[in-house]
């Protein structure tokens, strides 16, 4: 069976469903590009968390599906100044007096390309801020391209950051991806679990922000092999020493549902923020920690980064789903 794309509305917008014989997904570009299902059909099992409808879906956007980040997480007091250029954001996350999870998530992006080559399925989708009044928040000019092909049960993602300015900017980027977990209807917590490629641990305040301490992960043989969350809340900021680093990958299994999901980032991706509530859980890739450009802190240390006036990045992530 060859690859498909169909054009379907969801949540009230125009969207695009592709798939093979294998997964089918569903992204809505007017709502941030978003990447709102990836069902594997072997097993009738929808990996990421999808909304039913749409009043549902706007009682918290964030929390479905693979919501872009730009800038990710929290930038304390919603500002920042870098290079003598400021860069004000919303407060929206009032409790805190933070700004959180930038404006590449619910923005309209536009379809550049869509194509199916056999097996293979491509579809590219880009933002560009001219197109927005983001003066206020983020005065320089980008566009940000992403590219989603599909072969077999592997979903491979870039997304390409363009400085189309004079001035540089500093840049952070993530995804706030959201899973099913457990991934089967009426599955049960304690047959799953997760694992992650750190071993430090952030210090955080009570306004969720990095103090700057950062500790050895306790457990940390457990959370890089594979630890329940059966019991267990977090809203937790890792990370990694690259002399040591692992394989840069999430792993997600469900023993009763017998999948198990592998959520790869390329080398960029230095931080994972790890969140969860009942049913869900959110492993989110970070290029940049939470606020960095705010600490005190070498950029380094940070991964705060800096593109220059013409410059792109490309960065990568890919999720799998295989049996076990």
């Amino acid at each position: 069976m060859t690859g498909y794309i169909e054009d379907i509305t969801f949540l009230n917008e125009k969207a695009l469903k592709f798939g093979n014989e294998k997964v089918e997904a569903i992204l809505a570009p007017s709502l941030g590009s978003n990447l709102l299902s990836f069902k594997y059909k072997q097993k009738d099992i929808e990996v990421l968390r999808t909304p039913v409808c749409l009043e549902e879906y706007k009682k918290a956007p964030i929390l479905y599906g693979m919501p872009i980040l730009f800038p990710p997480n929290r930038i304390e007091d919603g500002q920042f100044t870098y290079k003598g250029t400021e860069y004000r954001f919303p407060v929206n996350e009032r409790e805190k007096f933070n700004h959180i999870h930038g404006f590449l998530h619910d923005k309209p992006w536009q379809v550049c390309k869509r194509e199916v080559n056999g097996k293979e399925i491509v579809i590219n989708t880009e933002f560009s801020s001219s197109e927005f009044d983001l003066k206020d928040s983020f005065p320089q000019d980008i566009t940000v391209n992403m590219s989603l092909s599909l072969r077999a049960e592997t979903l491979d993602i870039k997304l390409e950051i363009t400085n189309k300015g004079i001035e540089p900017f500093p840049w952070g980027a993530g995804y706030h991806t959201v899973f099913n977990f457990p991934f089967g209807p009426g599955g049960k917590l304690e047959h799953c679990r997760i694992s992650l490629p750190v071993n430090k641990h952030w210090e955080l305040n009570e306004r969720s922000l990095p103090t700057g301490a950062i500790h050895e992960t306790a457990n940390t043989f457990e959370i890089q092999n594979g630890f329940s969350l059966e019991g267990r809340l977090f809203d937790d900021l890792f990370g990694y020493d690259e002399e040591r680093a692992l394989e840069n990958e999430c792993i997600l299994t469900d023993q009763e549902a017998g999948i198990q999901v592998i959520y790869h980032a390329d080398p960029q991706f230095k931080f994972w923020v790890l969140f969860n509530q009942e049913g869900y859980v959110c492993p989110e890739p970070y290029t940049w920690v939470t606020n960095a450009p705010n600490l005190d802190l070498s950029a380094k240390l940070t991964g705060l980064r800096e593109l220059r006036s013409g410059e792109t990045v490309q960065l990568r992530t890919l999720l799998s789903i295989k049996d076990i």
